[in-house]
């Protein structure tokens, strides 16, 4: 690993570790109809099996729910009046009853923790005016995340024509709602209450997983036993999604195990962070940042290989404008290109 032009005081920050190269494990054996492993910070996928086959999704489709409503309705102690179409819908339910005032917050535990479809349509109609109306602002949140071979026509993820969805879909649907604080905290929970009863999450990762943090089961006769995971170790955090899997809970394990295992996150810089501080001729010093955090996915077997380069001149010649881009980093493994950002003048 080497670094090129860095002065002394700044270059240990960048510096990566060489690690011990396991034996690289075989990719894990999944049953599933569709399923897929991401790397929640870069995207990156480790593992992949028909991930863009369009599949139904049953209650997984509660994660798209759930971002809607907290975009949109973030209020979380608003009240909502429970509808009639709400109360007595079929399959897993809160069991709440027409007229009941019920808190957004409750709504949602209840929605990602016992995964009620009497929540989901008490809250499309709290949000949009009807189950509708949501969906179309489902659809709308899906073609915002690039999500293309998706559609919702429910709030719920009962079998509905035209509602379904893809592995790959799904893990960047996932990695999104991560990014909302709320939701991890929630489906990162395993109980809750609500009118003094326990509620009980139904996902088992997070009891028999270390560093499991959610996210949605499912399952329907037509849709099978759908699963989105995520576990979070040592500051990387994976996604796991699988779709019609009779053996999810080990599929999921064994994929986790998987990334886990053989990856590693390398953060090369980070945004609006001192970088360097190069002299400017004619007087004073120009502090240098990164234009913006860059972290890479890395194969622990070949993290050692990994080739830092830094270009920055000596001095800088005046006048210097703020933001104005003075030197480059990049990061090669094995001749290939992983990463570039510019240095700025700061």
């Amino acid at each position: 690993m080497r670094h090129k032009t860095v002065p002394a005081v700044f270059a240990s920050f960048f510096l990566l570790t060489s690690l011990i190269s396991p034996v690289w494990a075989a990719e894990p054996s999944v049953s599933a109809a569709g399923a897929i492993l991401i790397d929640a910070a870069t995207g990156t996928v480790i593992y992949e099996k028909n991930a863009d086959e369009r599949r139904l999704i049953a209650s997984t489709t509660k994660i798209m729910t759930a971002l809607v409503v907290l975009d949109s309705c973030a209020d979380l102690d608003r009240i909502v009046e429970v509808p009639d179409g709400a109360a007595g819908i079929e399959g897993s339910s809160m069991y709440l009853k027409a007229g009941q005032a019920v808190s957004v917050r409750d709504l949602l535990y209840g929605l990602l923790l016992k995964s009620g479809n009497d929540a989901a349509v008490a809250l499309a109609v709290h949000c949009a005016g009807s189950v509708e109306d949501f969906a179309a602002k489902m659809n709308e949140k899906a073609a915002a995340l690039g999500m293309q071979n998706s559609s919702f026509r429910n709030p719920h993820g009962l079998n509905a024509e035209h509602h379904y969805s893809t592995a790959r879909d799904m893990a960047v649907l996932t990695r999104a709602a991560h990014e909302n604080e709320t939701f991890t905290r929630i489906v990162s929970s395993k109980y809750a209450k609500f009118n003094g009863i326990t509620i009980k999450n139904h996902n088992r990762m997070l009891w028999s997983y270390a560093g499991a943090d959610g996210v949605k089961t499912g399952y329907t006769v037509n849709a099978g036993r759908c699963l989105v995971s995520s576990a979070t170790r040592d500051g990387m955090r994976l996604i796991a999604v699988t779709l019609n899997d009779h053996d999810d809970w080990a599929d999921h394990t064994g994929m986790l195990d998987f990334g886990f295992e053989n990856y590693t996150l390398k953060t090369l810089c980070l945004e609006d962070t001192a970088f360097a501080v190069i002299p400017a001729l004619g007087g004073g010093d120009v502090t240098v940042k990164a234009a913006r955090t860059e972290v890479i996915l890395l194969p622990r077997e070949k993290a050692g290989r990994l080739e830092i380069d830094i270009t920055l001149p000596r001095y800088l010649w005046p006048p210097v404008i703020l933001g104005q881009r003075v030197g480059m980093l990049k990061a090669t493994l094995d001749g290939e290109v992983l990463a570039e950002c510019p240095l700025l003048a700061y």
